[in-house]
């Protein structure tokens, strides 16, 4: 089929067709696809009707169109939960995609509200509107920064650099510009002026970020890391608490030979309470603790009483060291409905009877800092690997390094992007506070990298494995630790204010 040809066929495609294809490129730029550069293109479609539309309600309803390919391609992992049956995990993929989909309709309708009262000059505001929106998702109990335009980029160092002043949402900015500028080639006549404009867009990043890129540090710390595989139907059995302890033990003492100032096990590795029943597996950690010289510190449940018939269940990080369990962390951000309940979600509990496993667990307050060898770290937990907000806490609070302790072992079954993509996200974390983040994984992906967001060290998915290596910790105040997202901030002002202005126009009395 010639291109000509194909053109016409995508044309005649229904609307709704058209814009949810365009959202399926797009999704298909996020890894573990060397494809980030579909971003740059994937919403071409979707502006070019939102600039010709004068309804705001169809032009909100042109990116929830849009939103159903580009999550559906992006998230259709969700769907693959070997915690529940199938029925169930391809509901809460579904459940997942329609909530998250209203973010676009927002934008949509913001955005074409603005386009009826400024114009085609409105066009230039869209990058601001879709920061906005995507900024202010990540807030509350549903909050969710894991599809941001950013995450598509993360196959490109030298942009990711500009992550150190703008955050993630300069980034997101960035691809929006470069489909509307690609958008004014595609449609100019005199094709120079534009064609100009979008190449000085397209390869400023690469220069600014070339700039930004921080020199390889030597490092000071050695850390090890653990990567055991357990597969997720196996963790939580308890005849097999016995081999996985063994496993993690015997892989410790194995990579004790580098002499690490601290060794980390992946989320969850300690598959019982350690501070309750499970006192005898502590008292083991401890003398691994003591034998190695070093401590350990490791993924577990943990619960408080407050009273006889209140329980707090949390899903913690606990420090070993030869003295016993010296402190702890109780994961702030939650996964919304996995590990608790969004408030205006309550009675969604009456579907625990379908098998879904719509967890309790408490949220923690503090953001802990530990210490080893010298040197200060906190430790995320899974979901807020990709809260860069949580990192800045951390950072803020005197990290030197940061961890991300993960178990996405739930969904890892050979056909899932979901692993790489959480991986790759974490990157991020590394620019924007200029202090080397290492990742340990139950199933993969674990890594190593430095401040500069490049992966030094390396375990793939799927595989048992461990390593030492030496890190360089920071606790150097950055931009980003000081001032947080406030491009994000921006644009989420202008866009607000230029709304206000609008209406204040529309209301005004006629001379």
């Amino acid at each position: 089929m010639n291109r000509p040809a194909l053109v016409d066929r995508l044309r005649a495609l229904p609307e709704p067709a058209r814009m949810a294809l365009a959202g399926a490129v797009t999704g298909l730029s996020f890894p573990p696809l060397p494809l980030g550069f579909l971003a740059w293109v994937g919403l071409v479609p979707l502006i070019r009707a939102w600039d010709r539309e004068q309804s705001p309600g169809r032009a909100a309803l042109q990116g929830w169109y849009w939103s159903l390919g580009y999550l559906l391609v992006t998230l259709y992992w969700l769907s693959f939960n070997t915690g529940t049956t199938p029925l169930p995990a391809f509901l809460s993929m579904l459940g997942t995609v329609g909530l998250l989909s209203v973010n676009y309709l927002i934008i949509g309708g913001w955005f074409g509200w603005l386009r009826r009262h400024w114009g085609p000059a409105a066009l230039w505001l869209l990058p601001v509107v879709w920061v906005a929106v995507e900024y202010v998702r990540t807030y509350g109990s549903l909050g969710f920064p894991w599809v941001a335009l950013a995450n598509t980029q993360t196959d490109y160092l030298l942009p990711m650099q500009n992550a150190a002043i703008t955050g993630i949402y300069g980034i997101s900015f960035w691809v929006v510009l470069l489909n509307i500028l690609l958008l004014e080639l595609l449609r100019s006549r005199d094709r120079r002026l534009p064609a100009l404009l979008l190449a000085l867009a397209l390869l400023l990043p690469w220069g600014t970020g070339w700039l930004l890129l921080p020199p390889i540090q030597p490092g000071s710390l050695r850390v090890a890391v653990i990567q055991p595989n357990v597969n997720a139907a196996e963790k939580w059995n308890p005849d097999l608490r016995q081999r996985i302890f063994a496993q993690l033990h015997s892989m410790t003492r194995a990579v004790a030979v580098d002499s690490p100032d601290v060794v980390f096990w992946p989320e969850a590795a300690a598959p019982t309470y350690l501070r309750r029943g499970g006192r005898r597996y502590l008292r083991d950690i401890q003398r691994l603790a003591a034998d190695i010289k070093a401590p350990v510190v490791t993924g577990m449940p943990d619960f408080e009483r407050l009273s006889r018939d209140e329980v707090r269940y949390y899903n913690s990080i606990g420090y070993i060291d030869s003295t016993g369990l010296r402190s702890t962390y109780q994961k702030i951000r939650l996964v919304p409905f996995a590990e608790r309940m969004p408030p205006l979600f309550g009675w969604l509990k009456i579907i625990d009877l379908l098998g879904i496993n719509l967890g309790e667990f408490a949220s923690g307050q503090s953001y802990t800092v530990f210490e080893a060898g010298g040197a200060t770290f906190s430790v995320g937990i899974c979901l807020e690997t990709t809260f860069p907000d949580v990192y800045r806490h951390f950072a803020r609070a005197g990290a030197g390094f940061l961890v991300g302790a993960v178990n996405d072992g739930w969904y890892n079954n050979g056909l899932s992007s979901g692993p790489y993509q959480h991986a790759a996200q974490f990157r991020y974390r590394a620019i924007e506070l200029r202090r080397p983040v290492l990742r340990v994984a139950n199933t993969g992906i674990s890594m190593l990298v430095d401040s500069g967001g490049r992966v030094t060290r390396q375990l793939a998915l799927n595989q048992v494995g461990s390593f030492s290596a030496d890190i360089a910790p920071s606790t150097r105040p950055t931009f980003y630790s000081r001032f947080g997202d406030v491009f994000a901030w921006l644009n989420l002002l202008v866009g607000l204010s230029l709304s206000v202005w609008t209406i204040w126009l529309q209301r005004r009395p006629a001379k």
